[in-house]
């Protein structure tokens, strides 16, 4: 063996430690810990490349792909248009209008990323620096304080990912947003978040935004408003400017610093903006037809679903006449309230207790400065809506008071501070008060529909201090006295109340049997069910039309035929009771009169005379011709509208008459579009000859008596000044009142009536309640045109 040294020393093992678990001199201690860790390091380095490869091949399969703006299909209102070309409403789930890119201001595109994303063009997609920049100052803060979210980010959370916060869903959003950069551009991406992003009170995008905030197209904003939108989406409710305007300018300020920072602005533009207040124009009145408008909804998402119908982008392209629609809701409102008051006073709808009349005020005071509307507004507190238990609770009332705009014809529940003979006081902000003359509450005496009370002979007999009472704006005129504040120099109010009578009116285009309006009842925003569509009441004598025509179809009647009006006694065949019909006017018989006459007055025994000659079955077939298919019931009372049938229904069955017989059924629907633009559903009018034209025709001259005649039950509408026939109908104890009519152009109908049945009034017959909200809408209605000969068939 050789002894010569190896080339290498050799190994020698690491000694072990000793009884105190020192290692014995040799190597150092940090040494050998610092190769464990590495070793450690590197292998933990290995196997989380790995499982961060194996995460991300896994999430990336879950990751939606979105490979050209193509793609973009989101959520877009279905818009209503109404027969004059107008748009009156929108379908929607999220209210939403896409505009294309170009038609985005370049001033709007430099505030959103300078309020959300200044690097936006620069970063690919995630900008690192403001990810660590955001998790050091959250980290240090306890608490989440920075964005660090790029606006390619913001489109990722809203389109495709959930709000639930886990690691997976921010490794997801990281990858997509990185698949986004690679598919689309930058001015794309911009086009997603521009039109996806919600900007308060139901509006998506920047165009329903922009409508809403300034009244005008997205294209059609300056700088001040461009900065005031950019600066919403990071809190559209709680900077709203239509609620919160200091809020909101303090937001806009932000925006127009950044701006200018970024060079997109000069500083005068910035000074200039900074010292205007923001100044918004006054929320648009909402446009007639919200209960034309839920019948037209109800039908398409029987027909397409309800999916399809607030999401799609559909163009609905309906029947009604917006002006006629006005007319009819004004009609109906003006004569529900004329019935209303004609009932009497049913009192505050509330009362504070002794001494809380100033806490309130106190307490009213301090929410008004608080959420003052600012703008042009005058900002008032609105008590409606408050439980009656907690009125005499200052704070409980102020809690539940909103803040309104005061605006002319708009109701409000105001706080009486005093009362005497000839006027109240009542009081609606700080610098609000109005007086409510005695002139505008004459009427109202002590509630009692079915009987009379006596009337009041003061104001004090009807309000007292303390009282929450309903008035409605007449007049009103303001001015500004200071940057944000606009005061009334002239108010004038009314003491009102909602009724709780309620009615319905349908309105058809004669021709072309298009609903040109449609109500459903005094008020949608009370109470959704649409009396027009849904109800079904008794028409009493508005029957009455059909059971003469099936007595001039028979050959064995006309005109002149007379029939015996007088008291007779009529065993009921099916129950063999027997039963003596009435006429309205009790005890009062005129002997045999000609068919026209009986018509005119509404003789009830005539036409349980007639039906009783002719058979159920004849008045059963004689309505179906005409498109009242509502059931009849087996007995002789019939003949006084003793079944049930809805206002629809029973408008479009007197069209048939109007028409000489051409039965269709009404259209309120003329066409659906496609967001791609196919048609995929159109009214056509295909009328059926149903009735024979000369009994259609002497049935509508018959019924033209009802209104000529002096002793028609409808002569009052004569005022119209035009040709028309029509029908009253009142039914037992006075629970509905009718009055169906047409002119040479169009048939109107009106319904009135409680909910529930009770009784309105022995005053309250249909000619009474319902005629003149009838002679109201068709005196809007004609007006203008052409004085039209009753026509011949």
């Amino acid at each position: 063996m050789s002894d010569a040294q190896p080339d290498s020393e050799p190994y020698e093992p690491v000694p072990a430690p000793d009884y105190q678990g020192h290692l014995p001199a040799g190597r150092p201690r940090w040494k050998s810990r610092l190769l464990r860790l590495l070793a450690w390091g590197g292998a933990a380095a290995v196997v989380a490349t790995v499982a961060l490869f194996a995460g991300y091949l896994y999430l990336a399969r879950e990751v939606p792909t979105f490979d050209t703006v193509k793609d973009y299909r989101p959520l877009v209102s279905s818009h209503v248009i109404a027969r004059d070309g107008t748009v009156v409403g929108e379908f929607f789930k999220e209210r939403r209008t896409v505009v294309p890119m170009e038609k985005i201001p370049r001033v709007l595109l430099q505030a959103v990323i300078s309020a959300e994303d200044k690097d936006f063009y620069q970063h690919p997609g995630v900008n690192p620096v403001a990810l660590v920049r955001a998790a050091i100052v959250d980290t240090l803060s306890g608490r989440k304080r920075l964005g660090a979210s790029t606006i390619t980010q913001q489109v990722v959370k809203n389109f495709f990912l959930s709000s639930e916060k886990r690691w997976q869903r921010k490794l997801k959003e990281i990858l997509l947003s990185a698949r986004l950069e690679r598919n689309l551009s930058k001015d794309d991406i911009l086009f997603l978040y521009l039109n996806q992003i919600n900007f308060g009170r139901a509006r998506y995008g920047v165009e329903e935004a922009s409508l809403y905030y300034f009244n005008k197209h997205v294209w059609e904003i300056d700088l001040g408003e461009a900065a005031i939108l950019a600066g919403l989406p990071q809190n559209p409710s709680r900077i709203n400017p239509r609620r919160h305007a200091d809020r909101a300018k303090r937001r806009q300020i932000y925006v127009l610093d950044r701006m200018l920072a970024n060079g997109y602005i000069t500083r005068a533009e910035h000074d200039s903006e900074v010292e205007k207040p923001i100044v918004l124009p006054p929320v648009p009145p909402e446009p007639p037809g919200a209960f034309y408008l839920d019948e037209v909804r109800r039908q398409l998402v029987a027909q397409y679903g309800e999916a399809a119908v607030d999401g799609s982008g559909m163009t609905i392209e309906i029947a009604m006449d917006p002006k006629l629609q006005a007319a009819a809701e004004t009609a109906l409102r003006d004569g529900l309230r004329a019935v209303d008051r004609r009932q009497g006073y049913r009192g505050p709808r509330a009362r504070l207790g002794a001494g809380q009349v100033e806490a309130a005020r106190s307490a009213l005071s301090q929410k008004l400065g608080q959420q003052a509307l600012g703008g042009d507004e005058v900002s008032v507190v609105d008590l409606d809506g408050i439980p009656e238990n907690d009125a005499a609770k200052p704070d409980s009332l102020a809690r539940g008071a909103r803040v309104r705009a005061l605006q002319e014809d708009e109701t409000y529940i105001a706080l009486v501070t005093a009362a005497d003979a000839r006027e109240a006081k009542v009081w609606l902000a700080p610098d609000v008060t109005a007086s409510v003359p005695f002139s505008t509450m004459q009427w109202a005496r002590k509630f009692s529909p079915e009987k009379s009370t006596p009337l009041p002979r003061g104001a004090n007999e009807v309000l007292a201090p303390g009282d929450l009472a309903e008035i409605r704006v007449l007049r009103l005129a303001t001015t500004r006295d200071g940057p944000d504040h606009v005061r009334p120099t002239r108010l004038e109010v009314a003491l009102e109340q909602d009724p709780l009578v309620e009615g319905a009116f349908v309105g058809i285009d004669l021709k072309t049997r298009q609903v040109v309006a449609l109500v459903g009842g005094y008020d949608q925003t009370l109470a959704t069910f649409n009396r027009a569509t849904q109800a079904r009441r008794q028409p009493g004598s508005a029957i009455k039309p059909f059971i003469y025509a099936a007595a001039l179809e028979s050959g064995r009647y006309t005109p002149t035929t007379r029939v015996d009006d007088s008291p007779e006694v009529i065993v009921d065949p099916w129950t063999g009771k027997p039963w003596k019909p009435q006429n309205f006017e009790k005890d009062e018989f005129a002997g045999p009169i000609p068919l026209r006459r009986a018509l005119a007055e509404s003789k009830n025994t005539v036409a349980v005379k007639l039906l009783v000659a002719l058979g159920l079955d004849k008045l059963r077939t004689e309505a179906a011709e005409a498109g009242v298919t509502s059931d009849i019931p087996q007995s002789f009372t019939a003949a006084l509208g003793t079944g049930e049938a809805g206002v629809l229904e029973m408008v479009n069955g007197y069209t048939t008459l109007a028409t000489w017989g051409q039965k269709a059924d009404p259209i309120l629907i003329r066409r659906v579009v496609s967001r791609d633009g196919v048609t995929t559903q159109a009214a056509k009018l295909d009328p059926v000859q149903s009735m024979r034209a000369d009994v259609a025709y002497l049935t509508a001259d018959l019924m033209r008596s009802v209104i000529e005649d002096p002793e028609g039950t409808a002569h009052s509408l004569s005022a119209l000044g035009r040709p028309a026939a029509g029908k009253t109908g009142t039914t037992s104890e006075h629970r509905d009142g009718w009055f169906i009519g047409f002119t040479p152009t169009l048939v109107a109908g009106a319904w009135v009536g409680f909910d529930d049945h009770r009784m309105m009034g022995s005053y309250e017959t249909g000619g009474h309640c319902a005629g003149p909200i009838w002679l109201s809408w068709m005196r809007a209605a004609t007006a203008g045109t052409d004085l039209e000969p009753w026509p011949q068939p």
